[in-house]
């Protein structure tokens, strides 16, 4: 998670979430954190990869 500028935890954040690619068990998401006003304040990344236990 990366911080871009401060903002208020008490007022709300809109957050916005894309799967920019999944395939063969592997999953990328990036998001971002907007303030009501539209000003990006936070980022964040999260890869993952998914096993078939048979």
């Amino acid at each position: 998670m990366w911080f871009h500028r401060p903002f208020n935890l008490n007022e709300w954040l809109l957050y916005s979430v894309e799967s920019t690619s999944a395939s063969s068990a592997r999953g990328f998401v990036r998001g971002e954190f907007y303030t009501q006003d539209g000003v990006l304040v936070a980022s964040t990344v999260q890869e993952g990869v998914m096993r078939n236990h048979n």
